[in-house]
């Protein structure tokens, strides 16, 4: 149970970090695109959906918990790299005047995904146990 929390903060650990550095790395990198991503709203809109993730699912100790954890976890890193990585790798060729609108919707996007994948997952638990008490 420890080590699968530890993974899963590792993992939204290293997702936040891609997610809050692609924009002022983009922005120090194509000067540019600064007056549009220096905003503090940018990186710390960023950083929403890897912090309601933890905040939901690692102060959960139950057995349980451990799954959906590691799996939210894991999907919303991969996403972080499917979305950021093409960025990291070419700074100067995306971008534009609503390049900063394109943050915020990743962000407001990531962050309802997030909600929804726990709920369903909390759901899922919540039936399971349920059943579990029921058939006892």
């Amino acid at each position: 149970m420890a080590r699968s929390r530890r993974y899963a903060a590792g993992l939204l650990a290293a997702g936040l970090l891609l997610a809050s550095g692609t924009p002022i790395y983009v922005a120090l990198a194509a000067p540019r695109l600064s007056i549009y991503l220096m905003h503090p709203v940018i990186p710390i809109g960023q950083a929403v959906p890897y912090l309601v993730c933890a905040a939901i699912w690692l102060p959960l100790r139950s057995p349980a918990a451990a799954a959906p954890r590691l799996i939210l976890a894991a999907l919303l890193f991969a996403v972080a790299l499917a979305l950021y990585l093409p960025v990291l790798w070419a700074p100067g060729k995306h971008g534009g005047d609503m390049i900063g609108l394109a943050y915020i919707l990743i962000a407001l996007v990531t962050t309802a995904a997030v909600v929804l994948g726990s709920a369903t997952a909390g759901l899922v638990l919540w039936l399971r146990h349920r059943a579990r008490r029921v058939a006892a």
